[in-house]
């Protein structure tokens, strides 16, 4: 993972994922089938014990755009309460897993506060 900061898209994954998604919806293809695409394009993460990656990422995408998916969201606070996919940032060192551990725990906040309201989204 190319990381370069503690932000939920700040790695080159989570960014991925992000973009992939909202290109689907820019292509006018429905919520139901974005996701499907997105899940199985990144379903190399699940078979590699990165769940964590894909639904945290996933969701957080989706709710900037106003779309979150009930089991996308379940999935995400799933992985954020189980601490899943902080290994790394415990090796990188106590305020490095600080960083992160705040960084989703905002996106926890999200995720269970309202959701904003669906953006309709065109190609640039």
């Amino acid at each position: 993972m190319g990381a370069w900061g503690s932000g939920i898209f700040a790695n080159d994954t989570a960014a991925d994922i992000r973009g992939e998604y909202r290109e689907h919806l820019e292509d006018q293809v429905p919520d139901e089938e974005a996701t499907r695409r997105v899940i199985e394009s990144f379903a190399y993460l699940l078979r590699q014990d990165n769940a964590a990656e894909l639904w945290v990422a996933l969701a957080a995408a989706q709710f900037q755009v106003g779309r979150l998916d009930d089991d996308v969201k379940a999935a995400a606070l799933d992985a954020i309460d189980q601490g899943s996919g902080l290994e790394e940032w415990t090796e990188a060192g106590p305020d490095d897993l600080a960083e992160r551990v705040a960084a989703l725990q905002e996106l926890r906040d999200q995720l269970t506060g309202p959701q904003p309201a669906r953006e309709k989204l065109r190609r640039p």
